[in-house]
């Protein structure tokens, strides 16, 4: 027992540890900005008054590609209805 509590607080595991929050950190980060993406594009859409349907409030929220995010984004300040967001080209 005494082996395992010492391997625990060695610097090695110390290390480990902190390297395992910081990137739990990172993860819960990047998974809060693409949140914040989603809701605003939803945002937008409302604002503008534009009708926003259940498929696309579940695929705006279901998105987790930040880069398309931005590109619906984009498209929701002149989309002349939600659905526009996800037209190609």
């Amino acid at each position: 027992m005494s082996a395992l509590l010492n391997f625990f607080r060695s610097e090695h595991a110390q290390r480990a540890f902190a390297e395992v929050r910081a990137e739990a950190r990172a993860e819960a980060r990047a998974e809060t900005q693409v949140e914040v993406r989603a809701e605003s594009v939803l945002r937008v859409l409302n604002t503008r008054g534009l009708e926003i349907t259940a498929e696309v409030r579940e695929r705006v929220r279901a998105c987790k590609d930040p880069d398309l995010l931005d590109t619906w984004l984009d498209r929701a300040v002149t989309a002349s209805r939600a659905e526009e967001l996800f037209i190609d080209g």
